[in-house]
């Protein structure tokens, strides 16, 4: 299954969001050789257009609901790809999202967007066979993958991450409460 249905991409950032809320030297920027932490959660979300990249950014998605970013997404992805985008919506992210899933991409590195500290792959979404309770079950699996600036954040630091991440795609409901 390829993840082509935007509800999911917004799902993805609120629980982006979370993980970010509780591994804050992610959400930060690299400045003036310092690390500087960033209050609000800003996600940029890179879209690709005929002729090139561009990163729209939803802002304060840690005070957003689901359909408040869903509608934000839709907005923002539309406008880009219509080339009416201003600048000021596509400034002052705070941790970029990159998803290739749409394409039938499995795995990816995405290449960081400074001054910010990392960068989230996501890829499709496959059925993978895994063992349950001693039989073999089909999965939906989600491959993603982190860039970071080891300048700011090194490698456990971005375990950290990746592990509540995971944590929150796997259980949604935590993100309810």
């Amino acid at each position: 299954m390829c993840i082509r249905d935007s509800s999911y991409i917004a799902f993805s950032i609120n629980a982006l969001a979370d993980s970010l809320r509780s591994n804050p030297l992610l959400n930060s920027s690299w400045e003036n050789n310092r690390i500087r932490l960033k209050h609000d959660v800003n996600i940029g979300i890179a879209v690709a257009l005929e002729d090139g990249l561009i990163v729209p950014v939803i802002r304060s998605v840690e005070q957003r609901g689901l359909a408040s970013i869903q509608s934000e997404l839709n907005d923002l992805t539309s406008r880009a790809r219509k080339g009416t985008i201003k600048l000021n919506e596509v400034k002052g992210g705070t941790f970029t999202m990159s998803n290739l899933g749409m394409f039938g991409i499995e795995q990816f590195t995405a290449i960081l967007n400074p001054p910010e500290v990392a960068i989230l792959s996501i890829g499709t979404v496959t059925d993978v066979p895994v063992g349950v309770d001693g039989e073999v079950v089909l999965r939906p699996i989600m491959q993603v993958t982190i860039n970071a600036d080891h300048r700011a954040v090194d490698g456990a630091v971005a375990a950290r991450f990746l592990s509540a991440l995971k944590k929150a795609l796997e259980n949604p409901w935590l993100l309810l409460t």
